[in-house]
């Protein structure tokens, strides 16, 4: 018996121990799997947070040049559900839709779908935790919890939008400077703090070329507007308007064509704009000089179909092209270049290529080789046509003009800063090339200041005391149906220099498809420009013949205007300028919405309206 104990042993030991490790990794999965139902069923918000791992690294904020938040981490709560104990969804979905903002058959498809969590909504505003929390008191959310969740807020909502971005429920960002600066917003998870990224945009410019930018979208039913602001010297971009826009507080209720970057992303033939890169370049090949004469009739002929005038503009000379817009006199010109070196010279501007701005999505637009080139081709693109570029583009080419034809990189950073106020990196001028002499720069530049002048196309853009360049540029659109132009969309568009003397500011706008009538960019662009100038020039600094420096020696005390006390009603806003108005936006029992840029001078709901918490305040400014 004992010889068998000895012989038996070796064989049904290792079958007892496989046994015993089977059975106990059972239990312990099944010990897990309870924990986790009771930590999901029992557990509150804070039981709840372990679904989704919070990041590690506070994000940091986006400012603008002058130290505006622009984006910035929030500490919120997200809102989800526990499927199981959602008995009604349809009910649930009908207490809970107003509260938060979302169609309520949407809500009511998401909480009956497969058992389990669903995230409803991610980092929502305080007024609606409460106003959750409140209906969950009441037994009338049941199923759905709340658990605190890190966020990002865009305090200025649809501004600047295409540029700052947005980040995914990751915390990751998905396009915009959230996207471009990852590495910089959020370097890893040996830091705590994320950088600060300082824009190149002054919040106050972006404001009126906003302003201005939604009066022209709505006065010629526009499908949308852009214009930019631009420092020539350094290539800051000081104004980035993009009208219609989008909230990146609210990205997905967007489809994806509304949250286009329009100044980098759309492609679009410029029309006569595009003339003084033609010109420059002709200048530069020594195809023509200033003193060459073109005996222009209305009609360029050498072309099917032909390329006409507005007008018969008679014999001019170089300048004249310019100064009256003329097609055929462009057209002319092209005869007297080599089509290889006309496409070398464009490419040299930055034509056919990414501007290289911090910015994702940019292309690099359209620019045939000339092997490819037809007939009509030379002349066609020195009109503006068979070429195709984006906003950006343009703007930066117009650097050559103002930089004594060196081409200017543009910025949308200015610079990164480290949370202890360590400047990390700075983005300065970045002179990218020499694109044509100085004197071939200038000489444009005088040109452009004719269209100005006198009977020119652009002299609505006239500023007194202050010498302005400027060209103007009106382009059919293809229609896609006929694979021809249309006869009824347009493009209308105006690019501004000033001052000639001392070149520091770009302007560049652009009114997409203008429904009222009118289509021209001599007409319904410069009219803006002009007005734009009226903000730009005084806040700028730039210097105006006939103003005169007040030296004063004494003191002027100006008195402060405070924010009224707000008690049982909405009091009166009227009158108050913005920086009164902000402390409100770090109000957690109000939403308030200030818009535009001065002073208040519509807000909604009237003043002495009964206050409650949890109310929306809209503040319009101009």
């Amino acid at each position: 018996m004992h010889v068998d104990d000895v012989t038996q042993h070796p064989r049904h030991a290792p079958a007892r121990a496989r046994f015993t490790t089977v059975f106990v990794m059972i239990a312990l999965v099944v010990v897990l799997i309870v924990a986790r139902y009771g930590t999901i069923m029992l557990g509150e918000e804070r039981a709840s947070g372990a679904l989704l791992a919070q990041p590690t690294v506070e994000r940091g904020p986006i400012l603008d040049r002058n130290g505006r938040i622009l984006a910035i981490q929030t500490e919120l709560e997200t809102l989800w559900a526990w499927r199981p104990e959602v008995a009604d969804p349809a009910r649930v979905a009908a207490e809970l839709a107003p509260l938060i903002g979302m169609r309520e058959g949407e809500l009511a498809d998401r909480l009956s779908g497969p058992t389990g969590s669903v995230t409803i909504k991610r980092t929502i505003s305080p007024s609606e935790s409460e106003a959750v929390r409140q209906a969950r008191e009441q037994g009338r959310l049941q199923g759905i919890r709340l658990r605190p969740d890190r966020g990002r807020s865009y305090p200025e909502q649809e501004s600047l939008a295409p540029v700052i971005g947005f980040v995914g429920d990751d915390a990751v960002g998905l396009t915009g400077i959230e996207y471009t600066m990852e590495d910089w917003l959020a370097p890893g998870e040996g830091d705590a703090y994320g950088n600060q990224v300082f824009l190149s945009v002054d919040m106050n410019v972006q404001y009126e070329s906003e302003r201005l930018a939604r009066l022209a979208l709505r006065e010629h039913r526009a499908d949308s507007v852009i214009l930019l602001t631009m420092d020539s010297r350094s290539g800051d971009i000081l104004g980035y308007a993009s009208v219609p826009g989008f909230d990146p507080n609210l990205f997905s209720a967007y489809a994806e064509s509304a949250r286009r970057n329009r100044p980098i992303s759309d492609v679009y033939e410029p029309g006569s704009v595009f003339k003084i890169f033609s010109v420059a370049s002709f200048l530069q090949l020594g195809s023509i000089d200033m003193t060459s004469t073109f005996a222009t009739t209305g009609v360029y002929e050498r072309s099917e179909p032909p390329i006409t005038d507005l007008a018969n503009y008679g014999t001019i000379d170089t300048t004249g092209i310019l100064r009256f817009s003329s097609n055929v006199g462009a057209a002319m010109a092209s005869e007297r270049a080599n089509a290889r070196s006309f496409y070398n010279m464009l490419r040299l501007f930055g034509f056919g290529e990414e501007t290289g701005v911090d910015l994702n999505g940019e292309e690099a637009g359209i620019l045939a080789r000339p092997d490819s080139w037809s007939g009509r081709t030379k002349p066609t693109i020195a009109i503006g046509q068979e070429i195709a570029v984006t906003a950006l583009q343009v703007a930066a080419g117009a650097t050559v003009f103002a930089n004594s034809g060196i081409l200017i990189k543009p910025n949308i950073v200015d610079k990164i800063v480290s949370p202890t106020g360590r400047v990390l990196l700075d983005y300065g001028r970045t002179p990218v090339r020499e694109v044509v002499s100085p004197e071939t720069a200038r000489s444009v530049l005088l040109a452009m200041e004719q269209a100005v002048v006198a009977d020119g196309t652009a002299r609505r853009v006239r500023y007194d005391g202050l010498r302005v360049a400027a060209k103007t540029g009106t382009a059919e659109k293809p229609d896609p149906a006929t694979g021809t132009y249309s006869d009824s969309a347009f493009l209308a568009s105006t690019l501004a220099i000033l001052p000639v003397d001392d070149p520091s500011v770009i302007v560049y706008m652009v009114i997409d498809h203008p429904k009222t009538g009118e289509y021209y960019g001599g007409r319904i662009v410069t009219p803006i420009v002009r007005d734009y100038l009226d903000f730009l020039v005084p806040y700028l600094g730039l210097p105006v013949a006939g103003d005169r420096e007040v030296v004063h020696a004494g003191r002027i005390t100006v008195p402060s205007v405070g924010l009224p006390g707000i008690s049982d009603s909405v009091p009166d806003f009227t009158g108050l300028p913005k920086r009164t108005l902000l402390p409100l936006l770090d109000r957690d029992d109000l939403e308030v919405t200030i818009d535009g840029f001065g002073w208040v001078v519509r807000q909604e709901p009237p003043a002495g309206t009964p206050l409650r918490e949890g109310m929306s305040i809209r503040l319009e400014l101009e």
